[in-house]
């Protein structure tokens, strides 16, 4: 077994809006094995960086004879005793149950106390359920540090480290050595740089604050005019990266703490349904319900018994959609749309509190998929 140290350079700080922690108490690892299957494959290094007296250190375990994968386990549960949590990515899939695995395989469990007992932080599970947000290809390590332009520059691949390490088994060479020891660095001092990541559990109860709101028209993919709330505002936080989406017609733009969101604008004739339909008739002639207790003022010929498809009073104005009860009254096209409304009134446009409520509403419709 071979143990490398050393000091590495990041100006990463180590700070979770979601948690309370020490620089001491935090320890950044991730294993390279020989592939995924835990009960058949094994360890074969493991790398992990620290903050000690200011410094970043790295310190990995390698198993440069495919022997001493116990060995390998044993001098690093030792090591990372004083740490209250590990901090991976995608680690609760892969690097910590792997070890789970193998530390029971090797009949380490007395030893691996402290370890077992450690916090897991996984920077992927930050954004695993905003992954419609960053339309990556995919959401490995690297291509996540090259969305967020870390630096990184080795792009190999994870499976081709299995071989290369099969090779130095069988042939040992420095150079080998080398592929093998710099893509778990490059995996392991990677971690600091994604701490960011973290700002994405600020999307969770996510409130804005609008600085403009404005009418905006525009000619639509069918060649027709069309109208929208063109809406810039701020988030209270700075996102990593710029994050794109769209749903039901509504389409949002966040870079770093400035967004734009582009809500469609109904300006047409709309209708509002009355829940007691039994309580109306229903006026042909002019095509809307009144209530029974003023239907003694209208001849009866000029009316009948209101059904549900019938029971409502039209308005034109301008209207702004919701997905559920956001506001009422609400309005629809027709008894059976699906898609509701709400009137998008002076005083509303005139509100930028409830302009940012609107806002934050859509939002979360956007991010969450409601």
């Amino acid at each position: 077994m071979r143990i490398i140290s050393k000091t590495i350079e990041s100006s990463a700080r180590i700070s979770f809006p979601d948690l309370e922690v020490r620089e001491g108490e935090v320890l950044f690892l991730d294993i390279a094995t020989t592939g995924i299957k835990r009960a058949d494959c094994r360890v074969y290094m493991i790398g992990c960086i620290c903050r000690q007296h200011g410094e970043w250190q790295l310190t990995q375990w390698f198993d440069d004879t495919g022997l001493e994968e116990k060995h390998v386990l044993s001098s690093f549960l030792i090591f990372c005793s004083p740490f209250k949590y590990a901090v991976t990515y995608n680690g609760n899939r892969f690097d910590l149950p792997f070890l789970r695995v193998r530390i029971e395989a090797n009949g380490l469990q007395e030893t691996a106390a402290a370890f077992l007992s450690m916090n897991s932080i996984d920077l992927y599970g930050y954004i695993a359920p905003y992954r419609h947000l960053l339309g990556l290809p995919d959401y490995r390590q690297q291509t996540v540090e090259a969305a967020l332009n870390t630096g990184r520059t080795d792009l190999t691949d994870g499976g081709e480290m299995v071989e290369t390490y099969k090779k130095y088994l069988v042939l040992p060479s420095a150079g080998l050595m080398d592929q093998l020891v710099c893509r778990n660095e490059a995996d392991v001092s990677g971690l600091p740089a994604l701490l960011p990541l973290s700002s994405f559990s600020y999307l969770e109860d996510l409130k804005v604050n609008v600085r403009r709101a404005q009418a905006n028209y525009y000619t639509n993919h069918e060649g027709k005019k069309a109208e929208e709330l063109l809406v810039q505002f701020d988030i209270p936080f700075r996102l990593p990266t710029r994050i794109f989406a769209g749903l039901d017609h509504c389409y949002l733009k966040i870079d770093g703490s400035q967004g734009v969101l582009k809500i469609p604008l109904y300006t047409e004739e709309m209708k509002y349904f009355y829940a007691n339909y039994k309580d109306y008739y229903y006026l042909p002639g002019e095509d809307m319900a009144i209530h029974k207790y003023i239907a003694s003022y209208v001849d009866r010929n000029r009316r009948v018994q209101a059904r549900p498809e019938t029971c409502y009073t039209r308005k034109t104005a301008s209207y702004l959609p919701q997905w559920d009860l956001y506001q009422t009254p609400f309005f629809k096209r027709s008894y059976e749309d699906r898609d509701i409304f709400f009137e998008f009134t002076d005083k509303i446009k005139k509100d930028r509190a409830a302009l940012s409520d609107y806002a934050s509403y859509v939002l979360r419709h956007i991010i969450f998929r409601h």
